[in-house]
């Protein structure tokens, strides 16, 4: 017998498409979503002006990040227990 009788053995998070996005990109992803109140934050600053609207934006953008980040590794370190390779 040849391996072309076998078919190639699926992934084991093939069914979970969110953990394998978050499992791939989940860096990209936690920056992105980091980055959304700081921009936020400068558009407000340049429309209304004052720089607090900035601060805001960097602190909150901080704060999102973080915890968008803390949750990427959550989900690699579940999958990385319970999902076989």
């Amino acid at each position: 017998m040849s391996d072309m009788d076998y078919p190639q053995p699926e992934s084991a998070d093939a069914p979970y498409p969110a953990v394998r996005l978050l499992r791939r990109y989940g860096n990209w992803i936690a920056i992105g979503f980091g980055a959304v109140p700081v921009l936020a934050g400068l558009w407000a600053m340049l429309a209304l002006g004052g720089v607090v609207w900035l601060i805001g934006g960097v602190l909150a953008g901080g704060a999102i990040g973080f915890l968008m980040r803390s949750y990427v590794e959550l989900v690699r370190i579940i999958a990385d227990m319970l999902l076989p390779r």
